[in-house]
């Protein structure tokens, strides 16, 4: 197991390196559409072929061409100022990129999608902010976009002309990161596509050290807890509690991404590598996350089962299984809404969408849902746990388990049946297990035979019998002489017995026949067999006297 988790970390760091190396692959010839000339008879022109009809969809299309040498198609994304600039278009578009690769700050995946642009920013209607770029000497200049109308075509998002005037001068005062500076040439000139070979190489050693760094840091922040503990008198090791070996992993996973993810910030990542490295990131912390909650579920089960097992052992396998199911949903969901958040979609949008998707859903999965919530009514009433005999409709065995959607009983014929719960709220429930005592209810048939001396023998010999058990009900027990039977005199013995399951109750009973047969046997009489007696009369035929005519 160990060995298992340490896999862990080099598994993820071919990840981030691949991941990268992805990245680099689908840069190295990105989709840029080049501008078509349209039939004489064409329409027009409906959507922007450079793809700029959004703030994101035109900056991520920027650094797409710039990153990979297509500088033509780049200058198309930078709205020229009216004044001259001492440097062309395709030379801006390079010097931006460089500017970018070393200094921005900002998340591309929360920029709008929306052709009208964010309306909750403090820029105006045809303005929005893209990030910012930090220069050398710590001075932060923003990267502003602007809807502006080509001559053909929809209106554009580009780069706004007073952010492409300061191109040359962000650029003069920019700069390498200063790990790049003193890496030795020889790595930092070196290219895997169009990222620096040093990059990935760099990630992955920083992601072994950290891990490892962490999980050094855990423990020593664990014997800190323990020695504190022992300084008070309080027995026990931290790392050999269950909470620590249920949670070390998935919070040294955690911590390892988080600070992984700001230390590369300071690496110099290339803006278009930096936005899926960005979205790995997020990936891994999300899982990381669900990861940590389930765990700390599987905890909260356990301890919360371990209490109820004392009082309620049954309803804490129950509660345990459903309880653990529905909590790692909720968290499954609670991750997912943070990541759709973290890549920029729009939550209230989003929740509006899902609030009447969930009416449709609710009316086409009505079944399920009614299954769902009548496994949580039958855990609420406690009507059924696991581990309990019971007889539902027709099938009779023992609870194995109470599911979100069905109840599943191992029959006696040793056949698995899954039953509905939304079946199960509404049918009618017999439960063998909840029996606080045993029915005895024989019936003795003693044969017609039987004098009235043997008789009032065998009835004050059983209920002596039944009186002298400490394991039978003294005050309901009772044995009667209750009917003349069609072959028996038949003598009905009632009686409760108290013990704790129905195998008891087997052997009680066995033991209380024997007696019986015993007592029948002493008093003289016999137990009746069914039978029937038949009656022949025989008469003797007179001969007729034959008429006269005959004589």
């Amino acid at each position: 197991m160990h060995q298992r988790w340490n896999s862990l970390v080099p598994a993820l760091a071919i990840l981030l390196a691949g991941g990268l190396a992805h990245a680099t692959a689908s840069a190295k010839a990105p989709a840029i559409p080049q501008p078509a000339q349209p039939a004489v008879s064409a329409p027009t022109v409906v959507d922007d072929p450079l793809g700029r009809e959004t703030p994101r969809g035109s900056f991520l299309a920027f650094v797409a061409a710039a990153q990979t040498g297509n500088l033509g198609a780049a200058a198309e994304y930078l709205q020229w100022p009216r004044h001259s600039m001492p440097i062309t278009k395709t030379e801006a578009a390079e010097q931006l990129r460089f500017v970018l690769n070393h200094g921005f700050e900002g998340s591309i995946d929360q920029l709008s999608r929306d052709p009208q642009g964010s309306l909750s920013d403090t820029q105006p209607s045809k303005r929005e902010k893209v990030g910012a770029v930090v220069l050398a000497d710590g001075e932060r200049v923003d990267i502003i976009l602007t809807r502006i109308a080509p001559r053909s075509g929809p209106m554009v998002w580009v780069v706004a002309a007073d952010t492409v005037a300061e191109i040359p001068r962000m650029y003069e005062k920019s700069g390498l990161p200063e790990l790049e500076r003193r890496l030795p040439k020889s790595l930092t000139s070196a290219q895997i596509g169009e990222l620096p070979a040093w990059v990935p190489i760099a990630l992955t050693v920083l992601l072994v050290a950290l891990y490892f760094m962490m999980r050094l840091l855990l423990a020593a922040a664990a014997w800190l807890v323990g020695l504190i503990r022992r300084m008070r008198h309080r027995p026990g090791s931290i790392r050999r509690s269950r909470a620590w070996s249920t949670l070390v992993r998935p919070s040294a996973f955690l911590l390892t991404i988080a600070l992984h993810r700001i230390i590369a910030l300071r690496l110099g990542i290339p803006l278009l590598f930096r936005y899926y490295y960005d979205r790995l990131i997020v990936i891994l912390l999300l899982a990381g996350l669900v990861w940590w909650l389930w765990r700390m579920v599987d905890f909260v089960a356990d301890r919360v089962r371990e209490r109820l097992q004392t009082a309620y052992p049954r309803t804490a396998q129950s509660a345990y299984v459903l309880g653990r199911r529905i909590l790692k949903g909720v968290a499954f969901a609670f991750g997912l809404l943070i990541g759709l958040a973290a890549f920029g979609v729009n939550l209230s949008a989003t929740l509006a969408g899902l609030g009447i998707g969930g009416i449709a859903i609710a009316f086409a999965a009505q079944k399920t849902l009614e299954n769902v919530f009548g496994g949580i009514f039958v855990l609420s009433d406690r009507s059924l746990l696991v581990g309990d005999f019971c007889r539902l409709g027709q099938h009779v065995g023992e609870v194995e388990d109470v599911g979100l959607r069905t109840t599943s009983l191992r029959t006696l014929g040793r056949t698995l049946v899954h039953v509905p719960n939304g079946t199960l709220s509404t049918m009618d429930l017999e439960n063998y297990s909840r029996r606080d005592k045993f029915l005895l209810n024989p019936t003795i048939a003693l044969h017609y035979e039987t004098s009235r001396t043997q008789l009032e023998q065998v009835l004050t010999s059983i209920r002596r019998l039944l009186s002298g058990d400490a394991r039978i009900e003294a005050d309901t027990s009772r044995a009667r002489l209750v009917r003349f039977g069609s072959s028996s005199l038949d003598i009905e013995v009632f009686a409760y017995v108290r013990v704790p399951n129905f195998e008891a109750f087997l052997a009680v009973q066995e033991e209380i026949l024997l007696g019986v047969m015993d007592i029948v046997q002493k008093a003289g009489t016999a137990l009746a067999v069914p039978s029937q007696t038949m009656y022949v009369r025989q008469e003797t035929a007179e001969t007729p006297t034959p008429p006269a005519a005959f004589k």
